[in-house]
């Protein structure tokens, strides 16, 4: 769950939901008139030259604005190939960014936010004045929740949100006697959005029709705001932001988001006054954030929903559509559905495992078909960054104040020095890959205690050695799904990469392997290819419309 949150990069899977289209059709010369100056503000805004000045001596990758509007994910993988480990630029429909090798951003990942920013990067990137999509002073309140109360405790949460996934299948997915079609992208938000609310905002809203609007539309809202207000010049902004509807739908759900949360927040606030209250309260992000605010926030209804909608706008659609990535290649590699069902059959062997603490971490091989699904279908770009001083990397290339960085993902997930046979789906690659890891760390111990013995080495330095390689990444721990590496940056990178990755973790691994007990999944008749996925701007996701064919399982 890349986010705002923590200040990477904003959700890169966005979806557009029907329900937050206009809803009343323009028409006669009303609707030629809008027509009309909509091409028109395309025009300029394509024909526009760029005004920041090019002052990174860096060679310039060229193509045309629109297309990079349509085409991105192509564009970063040839321009990747043509550069590789070089300092380059691209002139893209937000403006010219440089683009950072995996080599280099080593040298970078650890500097410091007053010489390069994730903050103003995501501020800037997300048009934050006009669209709210900020916490502002709350940013580290919301990170430290999510790393403390959140990570650390998934496992209390799993039967919670296997409660709610079992009733979106009782209730919105079809009982599939016989092969049976359907869009499962649409599914897959409303999913997403029902198990993280039971987290977010407890049982007595996270089922109301009205909370999962709001909290699943407003991202896309946000979205589409962006997108129109980077048509108009940034000194153009302050009086064209009253064209664009969306910024007062954005508040507009806000001031819905606050009247549903209100009466919740009352009802915790009265009952904390109530003896033994810590013993039972509710165990949800709205209690955390209460428990966290000082006592001048607790009622601070504003502050509260708008940290809500954002942690909605963070996880659902880049969980939900990273799901649905999931699917789409099970569909495709169906040679993988029974090696994953049998996994998941030996660790949830019975229904108490549903809740035990190493139930998750145990579905090795689903965690590694997971990150290759990722790996082929994730982010265009990561490591968004602006820099605030002059930085001078190795290479010589000197990065002025002002420049703002991103990192080439489409290009690194298709290296062969990073991945072999990068363009095929490996389902078990990185499974592979952890059992290497651990047969080396092992033959590692082995000869090292050899060593020592011979040597008539201390005991004691022995255990520190031992202790020294699993601190240093036992286990393969660098292969899993929510790892993070100069390679590997679709969660971000350093002190920004996302807290939320965790939970995304566990919320798809428990959705992938109840579908998979439960159903066999295959493309519809005629159909070989897997569904492609819709490209615009900096943002791909997965088809909304495509069907995909589930037949329930008689051994289930």
């Amino acid at each position: 769950m890349p986010s705002m949150v923590e200040d990477t990069l904003p959700p890169a899977n966005f979806t557009i939901e029907p329900d937050v289209l206009p809803n009343q059709v323009l028409a006669g010369s009303r609707l030629s008139y809008y027509i009309a100056i909509s091409a028109v503000l395309f025009c300029i805004w394509l024909l526009q030259p760029s005004k920041q000045k090019l002052r990174v001596s860096a060679p310039f990758y060229k193509a045309s604005r629109l297309k990079w509007m349509f085409n991105a994910d192509a564009l970063v993988k040839d321009s990747y190939s043509k550069f590789r480990d070089r300092v380059y630029q691209i002139k893209t429909t937000e403006g010219v960014r440089t683009i950072i090798p995996a080599s280099l951003v080593g040298q970078l990942k650890g500097l410091p936010e007053d010489t390069l920013s994730a903050r103003t990067a995501v501020r800037e990137a997300m048009l934050s004045e006009y669209t709210s999509l900020c916490a502002g002073a709350h940013t580290d309140t919301l990170s430290l929740l999510l790393k403390s109360k959140m990570t650390g405790q998934l496992a209390r949460m799993t039967p919670q949100l296997r409660e709610e996934l079992e009733h979106m299948l009782n209730t919105e997915f079809p009982e599939c006697e016989e092969w049976t079609p359907f869009k499962i992208q649409p599914f897959m938000i409303r999913t997403v959005a029902r198990l993280s609310g039971r987290v977010f905002v407890g049982p007595t809203l996270n089922r109301v029709e009205e909370w999962m609007d709001v909290s699943i539309n407003f991202a896309v809202t946000a979205f589409i705001a962006v997108i129109k207000l980077q048509f108009f010049p940034p000194w153009l902004r302050p009086v064209a932001q009253h064209l664009v509807s969306e910024l007062r739908t954005i508040r507009r759900d806000l001031a819905k988001a606050e009247a549903m949360l209100r009466p919740v927040i009352d009802e915790r606030l009265r009952d904390a006054e109530t003896p033994g209250y810590d013993q039972h309260k509710p165990d949800d992000y709205v209690q955390w954030l209460l428990d966290a605010l000082p006592a001048d926030q607790k009622t601070d209804y504003h502050i509260q929903s708008k940290i809500q909608l954002l942690l909605s706008a963070a996880s659902i659609h880049t969980t939900g559509n990273l799901t649905t990535d999931c699917i789409y290649d099970l569909a495709v590699h169906q040679d993988m559905q029974e090696i994953l069902r049998e996994e998941a059959r030996e660790v949830f062997c019975d229904d108490e495992a549903w809740s035990r603490k190493d139930s998750m971490a145990k579905l090795q091989k689903l965690d590694s078909f997971i990150k290759e699904s990722q790996r082929l279908s994730g982010n265009v770009t990561s490591f968004i960054r602006k820099v605030l001083k002059p930085i001078d990397l190795s290479d010589g290339t000197r990065l002025p104040a002002g420049t703002d960085l991103l990192a080439p993902m489409a290009g690194i997930a298709v290296d062969e020095r990073y991945y072999a046979d990068p363009s095929v789906f490996d389902g078990l690659r990185f499974y592979k890959l952890r059992q290497q890891q651990q047969q080396q760390q092992q033959q590692q111990k082995y000869a090292q205690q050899q060593q020592q013995q011979s040597s008539s080495s201390s005991s004691s330095l022995s255990s520190s050695s031992s202790s020294g390689d699993e601190a240093r990444g036992g286990s393969g721990q660098k292969h899993q799904f929510t790892s993070i590496g100069d390679a590997n940056m679709n969660f971000g990178l350093g002190k920004h990469a996302c807290p939320g990755r965790f939970f995304a973790g566990c919320e798809i691994k428990l959705v992938l392997a109840l579908l998979l007990l439960r159903y066999d999944v295959r493309l519809p008749d005629g159909v070989r290819d897997r569904p492609a996925p819709n490209m615009f701007m900096m943002t791909k996701s997965p088809s909304m419309t495509a069907d995909v064919m589930f037949r329930r399982r008689t051994d289930c």
